[in-house]
């Protein structure tokens, strides 16, 4: 007899009234895991949603050190079961153990939640204002129940009760509505049972964190456009985030979406020149590690076509060439990325690397193309487009002012990297081409490739449309990640004793800053 998992809603385990299952896929073997999960229907998102709404209310009464203390201690039970996630993650997505999952997704994924207790217990994030002349007081609030719906290739970082999204939302004291990746849900089923306890223990409401296990699209779409949802939280393909973003806008629900991103990398002539081996070596390990898997990977890379730029596109060929077939987080993303390459080689790019047959059925080995930027010029809506995983395009120009007209063709992207000489030959180069990445990029890295980003305050990770959206907020980095799912309430007037604890007269608990009459102050 088959089993079909429970959902977690309104802080009980409880089977789903589902439409139809659905089993997640061993990438290494392209066979079906034995356990089945459910699609759920509309009852059991009206059911959630009415818990999270009682949740939403309860958690705006309570202190940021509550809120903390929940993150806090799920932290330490995540913790605690780290090998048994990373152990299930491995087997749903075939992404590495170490060094991947266990020594840097797992590390970030607690180093988030921790952050996230930090800014709630500090409470900067609230950015509290006070006018005594006029008695006019403001502060952030939760904007009330968070829809979260993570992406295949981050199963911690970014999961639907583990990642960025979902401790930003707890932080600001909004109850967490998750929808499961279809690529791991074991993982985010784990993580649940965890954050139930967690709840348990601190005396948060039970309803705060809900976990529905599978959606279909149409539903989707009506429950982040339902009146009860607070905000949304989506990473993934540009091609869903993009009817989610459609759905919440016209209900005029808040939205955040993280979507498709080709990262531009520009190689000035000196640089090349200067190192290309090193270059080779950091595009190739970029491009390659994790299978490709990342939403900062470099999809495009412009370059030169003198002599170094030859020689360096030849050092990349053949580095791709000896890496061998790499499995991808499943058969649909291999089928996705197969049929991107194929669209560009269409529209005229050629394959430098990447002839050989792949292994599995979610196997892909790493492939190399190029164009020219005349013939880029003169299609760059078709060569322009995100190949998700171990593939990327070169861009081989004949001048300057060739590559800087290419790039000017690219669209919002997450991140983009400048290479330039050391010895300052590129500088005048250098000058006239960053104003153009600062204008379709978020984050801006020099002689480096964009992968791999520090979880910092300082960090941005959003950019312009279509890459993500608003384009004013950031996907990492605490407390500034909090404000996505916050919203300003101004107390115009009010008695003293009748005002929030944030915006009184004395220091409150923790001695955030505050901007009182015209000047930032500590308490």
């Amino acid at each position: 007899m088959t089993v079909v998992e429970p959902i977690l809603v309104a802080g009980a385990w409880r089977p789903a009234a589902a439409r139809r299952t659905y089993r997640a896929i061993a990438p290494a073997t392209g066979m079906p895991f034995e356990v089945e999960w459910p699609v759920s229907g509309w009852s059991d998102v009206d059911a959630a949603l009415d818990a999270a709404t009682g949740a939403a209310r309860d958690l705006a009464r309570l202190p940021g050190a509550a809120i903390a203390a929940f993150l806090e201690r799920y932290a330490a039970r995540i913790e605690a079961r780290a090998a048994d996630l990373v152990a299930l993650a491995h087997a749903e997505t075939g992404l590495a153990v170490k060094p991947r999952l266990a020594d840097v997704e797992m590390p970030r994924t607690l180093d988030q939640l921790r952050q996230a207790a930090a800014a709630a217990r500090e409470g900067t994030w609230r950015m509290a204002m006070i006018d005594h002349a006029k008695n006019i007081r403001s502060a952030a609030h939760g904007l009330g129940p968070v829809v979260v719906f993570p992406p295949a290739n981050f199963p911690f970082a970014y999961g639907a009760v583990t990642g960025g999204d979902f401790a930003a939302a707890i932080a600001a004291g909004n109850p967490v509505l998750a929808k499961a990746h279809e690529g791991h849900p074991s993982v985010s089923r784990l993580a649940a049972t965890e954050a139930l306890t967690a709840l348990e223990e601190t005396g948060l409401p039970a309803a705060t964190v809900q976990l529905l296990h599978g959606l279909d699209p149409a539903d989707g779409e009506r429950l982040v456009a339902d009146p009860r949802v607070g905000a949304t939280g989506f990473t993934g393909s540009q091609h869903a985030g993009e009817k989610l973003f459609r759905a919440a806008s016209a209900a005029g629900r808040v939205i955040w979406v993280e979507m498709g991103s080709v990262n531009p990398v520009v190689l000035l002539p000196g640089a090349v020149a200067e190192r290309v081996e090193t270059i080779a070596d950091e595009l190739t390990a970029s491009v390659t590690g994790s299978a490709g898997q990342f939403c900062t990977k470099p999809g495009v890379v412009f370059l030169m076509g003198d002599d170094a730029g030859r020689a360096f596109t030849a050092a990349v060929a053949e580095r791709f060439a000896a890496i061998g077939s790499q499995v991808l987080l499943g058969p649909a993303g291999c089928d996705r990325l197969v049929a991107a390459i194929g669209g560009l080689e269409v529209a005229g790019a050629r394959r430098l690397a990447g002839t050989v047959s792949a292994s599995g059925p979610a196997s892909h080995v790493p492939v190399l193309l190029e164009v020219s930027g005349r013939d880029l010029l003169s299609r760059p809506e078709a060569f322009l487009v995100e190949a998700f995983g171990n593939s990327t395009l070169l861009v081989v120009c004949d001048s300057l002012n060739q590559l800087m007209q290419a790039v000017a063709c690219v669209h919002g992207s997450l991140g983009a990297s400048l290479y330039a000489a050391k010895d300052g030959r590129d500088d005048a180069a250098f000058s006239v081409v960053v104003p153009l990445l600062v204008e379709r990029a978020g984050r801006i890295v020099e002689n480096r490739m964009p992968t791999g980003l520090g979880v910092v305050p300082s960090m941005q990770h959003g950019g312009p449309w279509p890459s993500a959206g608003p384009p004013f907020f950031s996907a990492v980095g605490f407390p500034w990640t909090i404000l996505r799912f916050a919203r300003r309430v101004c107390y115009d007037g009010w008695t003293e004793s009748r005002l929030p604890e944030l915006v009184r007269d004395g220091v409150p608990p923790g001695c955030p800053w505050r901007y009182v009459d015209h000047a930032w102050t500590r308490g």
